[in-house]
């Protein structure tokens, strides 16, 4: 259960970890469209621009130099171009720290060398001439630093733009100024340039900071909760776990406690009988008035010593079932030794006979009743298996030894084996193949070694069945 709820606190962490990082990626993507829109509006502005000339003011001006109103040359040539306007407009912004962003037109073979494009722009102006994208962003790296970048084709709009350009010239009116010809061949729809546009990628991300910075711990609130929501059930989970041990520990021992006062009645037998035979000799004895106070003594004597017997025996019991039981360092043999006196007259009247083999006789610390309790519960169940086989040699070898890793008490019997179908379902809760079996004996078993840093392992012999009680040395 620890590690099951320690491995779903890393599926949590992971899951926040790759959450965050998704709300991180919708901010950037929030970003980049943002950049676009930012891209847009300059491309808007400028294309206004470009109508406001084309349209009112390039017309009204021809109109009065045609009219001889004006002198041909009273404006400067760059007041009529869109893209010089534009560029103003942005430097004085750019002047009052109004903006954050970077654009600039570019052109084939233009006039203005501030309208050279690098092999980058170069590259993604002629992707537009042949119609490979609309639109074309992407965050790139310059000077270390990210940017979004947007680029935007700029287009012949309305008829009267053709006048001055086409998709590879210059203006046409400035040819035999510069005294250079190309096709000068164009429609309405032809790009001509293209806006390109960047802006900081830090600069866009900060304009979303808070809510990021809210959003980040709104999630590790809400994980937060989840965990100790989690914590509470796995801790009530672990509660109800060990209440269910509990109850089934002591639903074992009840079903073994049967057993347990039959066993009892027989050890008292032969006690209780040579206490009733004493009496009647005491009785014969004082009737022929040969009772001397050395043959009243004697008597007492064996009764007193049958009373120990008796006594001892109830203590077994009584310290088996003692629930406050402490834990202390105790020895393998020791184990052994108090589970065979308990079974003394189940062994006897099954006729068992027994090899006890103590190699090492190793120490542990814990509750010596629950190491009883597993002897006990392999010994019945192989004196049930015997019965139900009717196997006349009995035998039973129990052996106390260690390894590089554990210490282990093996209990080896002949009494047939384990049908390999059932084999690994005979630790699982409540599986059993005798008929009044409770299918809790050997499972508890199993439950009782886990919670002491061990194990019980079962595997098939010759004859019969091997289980071997291990104690991991770690």
């Amino acid at each position: 259960m620890k590690y099951r709820f320690r491995f779903v606190l890393a599926i949590f962490a992971i899951l926040y970890v790759l959450i965050l990082s998704l709300v991180f990626a919708f901010y950037r993507h929030l970003a980049l469209k943002d950049a676009r829109q930012e891209a847009f509006y300059v491309l808007d502005t400028l294309n206004a621009v470009r109508d406001y000339v084309s349209t009112i003011q390039r017309p009204l001006l021809d109109e009065l130099i045609g009219q001889k109103l004006l002198p041909s040359d009273f404006f400067d040539p760059r007041l009529q171009s869109s893209s010089y306007i534009t560029r103003e407009i942005y430097n004085i912004q750019k002047a009052k720290k109004n903006i954050n962003y970077d654009y600039k037109l570019i052109a084939t073979d233009p006039l203005n060398p501030a309208h050279l494009g690098d092999e980058f722009e170069n590259e993604i102006l002629e992707g537009f001439k042949e119609k490979r994208y609309d639109e074309f962003s992407k965050i790139i790296t310059d000077d270390n630093v990210s940017y979004i970048y947007v680029g935007l084709p700029i287009k012949n709009s309305q008829a009267s733009c053709i006048a001055c350009h086409n998709i590879n010239s210059v203006p046409k009116k400035l040819i035999e100024q510069y005294g250079k010809s190309k096709n000068f061949e164009g429609k309405v729809g032809d790009t001509i340039a293209m806006i390109s546009f960047k802006m900081p990628v830090r600069d866009l991300l900060a304009y979303h900071i808070n809510e990021l910075i809210a959003s980040a711990i709104l999630l590790f609130v809400v994980f937060v909760l989840l965990s100790f929501l989690v914590f509470k059930i796995h801790e009530k989970m672990a509660k109800i776990k060990q209440q269910d041990e509990e109850l089934m520990t002591h639903q074992s021992r009840l079903a073994s406690m049967g057993e347990m006062i039959a066993s009892i009645s027989h050890q008292w037998k032969q006690p209780l009988a040579q206490i009733s035979q004493a009496l009647i000799n005491l009785e014969l004895y004082s009737d022929k008035d040969k009772l001397t106070k050395a043959k009243l003594s004697e008597k007492i004597g064996e009764i007193d010593e049958q009373i120990k017997f008796m006594s001892s025996t109830i203590n077994d019991f009584k310290n088996f079932f003692d629930p406050k039981a402490q834990r202390c360092e105790f020895s393998s043999q020791n184990a052994i030794d108090q589970a065979l006196k308990i079974l003394n007259s189940v062994i006897k009247n099954s006729v068992i006979n027994l090899d006890i083999q103590i190699k090492e006789n190793f120490s542990h610390f814990g509750n010596i009743n629950e190491l009883i309790q597993i002897i006990i519960n392999i010994i019945n169940n192989a004196k049930d298996a015997f019965n139900e086989q009717n196997i006349n040699e009995r035998q039973i070898k129990i052996c106390s030894f260690t390894s590089s890793r554990s210490r282990n008490i093996s209990i080896e019997n002949n009494a047939g084996n384990i049908d390999k179908k059932h084999i690994d379902k005979i630790f699982k809760p409540n599986f059993t193949t005798k008929k009044n079996g409770s299918g809790l004996g050997l499972y508890m078993s199993q439950v009782i070694m886990k919670k002491n840093n061990g194990f019980i392992t079962v595997k098939n012999t010759q004859n019969g069945v091997i289980f071997t009680i291990s104690f991991l040395n770690s």
